[in-house]
């Protein structure tokens, strides 16, 4: 099928709490994702109960786990080989678990898909010795794939991601950032983990490397769009479906793209300046400044932005050969366009 029609094709069911759900479309990739799960809730398991159960109440949590989902997909490009893929998906997923634990740590998140965080309900000690833990086990999993080159891969990432994050926290509060500059943020945080997602499934499949390529391009596109919408989310959506409390980014220093925009590009700029220079700064302040943004152009903006990866995403899809799979990502793209949390 052309890939135009492909996309036409694409019937897409946008429901709250679908979220893990949406593989059950797929049965090739639901199967295997079950197994992740098995794995994830094996692999946390400690005599320590208090990690696990801090653990355990994120990982039950739920979440559309598309990262481990996206190396399913993309190693079935190739030739597939449940014994290695299933064990790199899940310290895959592991990675963005401990990232999540240490994120609300530094930005003192009291919720995390609508459940208390580790950090909220466990203390700041606990959360950290968490995510560590995490961290370590997800190496420990990837490690019995016995590929020494995906290790690498994700050293490398774990690197890019506390850059990014350190990056993030000395940038606090600054509200001179340019798009430039938080894109190439956003990369670190998220769209890196995506891109890595694809590339290592397509790796271990021994898929063409024209194909590994365009595959990790899509998931950097992808991944990009993924961080656009959570900021547009941050300003446009509300507590009980974000699963958080909205505008924590602006409350924390944390300027996203809409923020960004309004206050550099639009008369509002100032106005927004002048809130900012409250002495007490309040979570009434920032539903006002947020108020400004949806009247500046900036939600404009930034969905703009966030269609173009998505645009982006589907140009790497076109370069590679037809596949059975290739559905389900154009399907996962429209998803993500329409997700609510």
């Amino acid at each position: 099928m052309p890939m135009t029609d492909l996309r036409s094709s694409i019937n897409v069911q946008h429901e709250e709490g679908d979220e893990l759900s949406f593989w059950s479309k797929y049965p090739n990739v639901q199967k295997e994702m079950d197994k992740v799960e098995d794995v994830l809730e094996k692999t946390v398991k400690t005599r320590r109960k208090i990690v696990e159960e801090a653990s355990m109440d994120l990982l039950k949590a739920g979440g559309k786990r598309i990262r481990p989902a996206l190396t399913i997909i993309c190693a079935q490009y190739g030739n597939y080989d449940s014994s290695k893929i299933v064990p790199l998906a899940a310290a895959l997923e592991l990675f963005h678990m401990a990232t999540l634990i240490h994120d609300d740590i530094i930005d003192n998140a009291k919720k995390r898909r609508g459940i208390e965080t580790a950090q909220s309900k466990y203390g700041k000690d606990v959360a950290v010795y968490t995510g560590d833990y995490l961290f370590s086990k997800a190496f420990l999993l990837a490690a019995t794939v016995n590929h020494g080159e995906k290790i690498l891969h994700l050293s490398r990432f774990v690197k890019a991601i506390c850059e990014g994050e350190i990056e993030q926290h000395v940038s606090k509060y600054n509200y001179h950032t340019s798009a430039s500059t938080y894109l190439k943020r956003i990369k670190y945080k998220t769209a890196l983990l995506f891109g890595l997602c694809c590339q290592v499934g397509a790796e271990i499949s021994e898929c063409d490397p024209y194909i590994i390529r365009n595959l990790r391009k899509y998931g950097m596109a992808l991944g990009t769009a993924f961080q656009l919408k959570d900021d547009l989310l941050d300003v446009t959506g509300n507590d009980e479906t974000v699963g958080k409390p909205t505008g924590n980014d602006i409350l924390e220093g944390v300027y996203t793209l809409p923020f960004l925009y309004t206050i550099q590009n639009t008369a509002y700029g100032q106005e927004v300046l002048n809130i900012l220079k409250r002495h007490h700064f309040t979570k009434k302040d920032v539903t006002e400044i947020i108020h400004i943004i949806k009247q500046s152009g900036g939600i404009q903006y930034t969905k703009n932005l966030e269609d173009r990866y998505y645009d982006k995403a589907v140009s790497s899809l076109k370069r590679i050969p037809d596949h059975e799979c290739t559905h389900i990502l154009l399907d996962l793209i429209e998803m993500m366009r329409h997700r609510m949390s």
